[in-house]
């Protein structure tokens, strides 16, 4: 009891900081008016300033990017950019994983009284919900494979008691396809082959999803 209680009472905190950081993150966005397809190499640069620990500091910035909902994708692009496409892949994969540990933390924390309760309210709610705990591992590496949005899906099942096991795993296996398609596109711009290659492990990603769906459906049956 008293540990729930401990709970209720920084929860309130921990929310308007968590909200201050994001104000702020917002208006520099704002303040510094960049262009969205310029932040990759922006960062990049950036992050090259600190020659041997770059890739230590890369992998914090991307795991704690959720908290201020930076986009995924551009911080993904930035690592072609900045430690070529095969190191890339390394780095990314440590740092999208640790990223989704944050966003399904987040959801757990904040976001499961609040889904419980608009669940019980919409009903079209409560059917996704329902079927996203009918296989979560499936559903977690479709969704993953086909691209979703990777903070949203992590936020959801965190607050939808998404056991983490299951999303972990789906996770891990399901982002390679993704994280290899940006690692290759950062580095297009110097290297137009690798263009190609990114837009191969694309279509690899959409036809594993579709395949992994059309075999799930036939289950179901």
């Amino acid at each position: 009891m008293k540990q729930i209680i401990k709970k209720d009472i920084y929860k309130p905190i921990i929310l308007t900081i968590w909200g201050v950081l994001i104000v702020i993150f917002l208006w520099q966005v704002i303040r510094l008016n960049i262009p969205l397809q310029n932040y990759p190499r922006l960062i990049a640069d950036t992050i090259q300033q600190f020659g041997i620990v770059a890739p230590l500091l890369f992998i914090f910035l991307f795991a704690i990017r959720p908290l201020i909902f930076f986009p995924a994708t551009l911080l993904s692009v930035s690592a072609g950019f900045l430690f070529g496409p095969w190191k890339a892949i390394v780095i990314l994969m440590i740092a999208e994983n640790l990223s989704s540990f944050v966003s399904y933390s987040a959801g757990k924390y904040v976001g499961k009284d609040m889904l419980q309760k608009m669940d019980s309210k919409n009903i079209w709610l409560h059917k996704f919900e329902t079927y996203f705990h009918h296989n979560e591992f499936l559903t977690i590496l479709i969704l993953r494979l086909i691209y979703a949005p990777f903070d949203l899906l992590g936020y959801f099942a965190g607050a939808s008691n998404i056991s983490y096991r299951s999303f972990a795993l789906a996770t891990i296996v399901g982002i390679i396809p993704g994280l290899t398609t940006v690692a290759f596109l950062g580095r297009s711009a110097t290297h137009p082959f690798y263009l190609l290659i990114s837009a191969f492990f694309f279509v690899i990603g959409i036809f594993i999803s579709k395949v992994l769906k059309f075999r799930y459906s036939k289950e179901r049956l």
